[in-house]
């Protein structure tokens, strides 16, 4: 699989979700970017993980954005191609929100969705 074959479905980042990343990305020297993954769990099935990557995976694809190196593994990406990643401001919390195209709903805290079914 081959990062030109999601290219129109790229993982983006909002510019203040840039700037967050990159400043943590600053602190942290052995960062080299940010991995965007899914797990199954929460209200709906499934949930958003996000990490600072220290060394990529064989199964990683790459999506460079703002300057920001973006890896997803080419099984997670079926749920996450297409998102945009935006950092907000909740009330008192500033927290990652992922506009996901592929989502069909997501429970009322945020952290887990479905997605379409193919």
């Amino acid at each position: 699989m081959t990062v030109e074959q999601f290219k129109p479905k790229s993982i983006h980042l909002t510019p203040t979700a840039a700037q967050h990343i990159q400043t943590h990305l600053d602190n942290n020297t052995n960062a080299i970017g940010l991995r965007l993954g899914v797990q199954d769990a929460g209200c709906n099935s499934k949930k958003y993980l996000t990490e600072y990557v220290t060394t990529a995976q064989n199964d990683d694809i790459q999506f460079v954005d703002k300057g920001i190196t973006i890896f997803v593994s080419a099984d997670d990406l079926l749920y996450v191609a297409g998102t945009e990643i935006d950092y907000v401001k909740e009330g008192i919390n500033k927290v990652l929100k992922f506009n996901n195209p592929n989502a069909t709903s997501e429970c009322g805290c945020g952290e887990s969705f479905n997605i379409k079914e193919e």
